[in-house]
């Protein structure tokens, strides 16, 4: 486990008028213990800036499912209350250490899950940098995220600059969910596959957007058809209710590849979905789920997979954001100001958004 300071300086109190406290603290919204039901704003200290290292005034930061799972301690030791989340951040760099050279001084930025790694180890050589056995998380293990005015990140190679063409808001789900999907998409599908989307939240429509964006039929696929309209707007071409016998037994066999973006403590007979496969398909998983049962010896007979991914790497995220803005592309946003977190929080909580929120600093 990293090391990182651990000691926080932090208050309550009044509204403040002036956000930026000093040059090394900042107000934040934390977690002040596991589980907490609502976030306090507080005062913080920053953590050192490194000689590799970058000073981001926030300017927007997306509201994730990891940053609830911090919250309630799902993590573990991840968790270091108090506890600032926040890793999709759009902002703009205001210091940068002596050897910055990716980044300047009043450009717009973005942070995603991770914010540093060794870049010596075989993974990080071959651009698998989120496989790293020293990777480091932007909100975890002291490291305080972009529910603040000001955030730092300790490696510049981890700070990407934001396309001008691309909206903020729009933008920063991208950093964590948008790449979460486009890595598993790009790596595991080709041109021309018929590729399933089970779970139409905040990960799901973004997934619609790239697989549709890449020239494949995309399915969208449901317990109800409450999303269907939702879905064919992102770009998918059909929709599947999977709890409904019949489609689900027109629908077998038809499918090359299954993205299952939901995140869920509840049991789910994914096992069913296996048989939408065509010989070869593969159902891929990016979301938390419980513990299930996979039937090896029929999946033997089609060959087909199951596997998982995770977010992505530096030349991963550079590639995404290009895309993005060669093909005009954004998450579905729902803008909530950062001192109103809370309200954005309970919405997500209720696990009924079909959209992602996105906090805008109002420090």
């Amino acid at each position: 486990t990293a090391q990182h300071p651990r000691r926080e300086f932090y208050s309550r109190g009044q509204k403040n008028t002036t956000a930026q406290m000093s040059d090394t603290t900042t107000k934040a919204y934390a977690a002040l213990e596991v589980n907490a039901k609502k976030l306090e704003q507080i005062e913080i200290d920053l953590l050192p800036l490194t000689d590799d290292g970058v000073e981001i005034k926030v300017e927007c930061c997306g509201l994730c499912g990891s940053d609830e799972h911090l919250i309630k301690g799902d993590y573990g030791e991840y968790a270091v209350f108090p506890q600032v989340c926040g890793h999709e951040v759009v902002g703009t760099v205001r210091q940068i250490g002596k050897n910055v050279k990716d980044v300047k001084v009043g450009q717009r930025v973005g942070v995603g899950w991770q914010s540093a790694s060794c870049h010596s180890c075989e993974w990080c050589t071959k651009n698998n940098e989120q496989l790293c056995g020293k990777v480091k998380c932007t909100c975890c293990e002291g490291n305080r995220g972009g529910f603040a005015d000001v955030m730092r990140c300790e490696d510049s190679q981890f700070v990407f600059p934001i396309p001008d063409s691309l909206d903020s808001c729009e933008v920063a789900p991208m950093l964590c969910g948008g790449q979460t999907v486009w890595t598993p998409l790009k790596e595991q599908t080709k041109p021309g596959d018929k590729i399933g989307v089970l779970g139409l939240g905040g990960l799901g429509h973004m997934a619609i957007k790239f697989a549709k964006a890449f020239g494949n039929e995309v399915v969208a696929i449901s317990s109800s058809d409450s999303k269907k309209e939702m879905a064919l707007e992102h770009g998918a071409t059909g929709f599947l209710v999977h709890t409904s016998e019949d489609e689900m037994e027109k629908a077998a066999g038809t499918l090359d590849f299954i993205l299952v973006t939901i995140a869920t403590s509840e049991t789910v007979e994914f096992e069913k979905f296996f048989s939408l496969l065509r010989p070869r398909g593969t159902m891929c998983f990016v979301g938390m789920v419980p513990k299930f049962m996979i039937d090896t010896f029929t999946m033997g007979f089609t060959m087909t997979n199951c596997t998982t991914s995770n977010t992505g790497s530096i030349k991963d995220m550079k590639e995404m954001l290009e895309f993005c803005a060669k093909n005009k592309l954004g998450a579905k946003v729902k803008k909530t100001p950062l001192s109103k977190i809370n309200d954005a929080l309970d919405e997500l909580r209720s696990k009924q958004s079909a959209f992602r929120h996105v906090l805008v600093n109002d420090l």
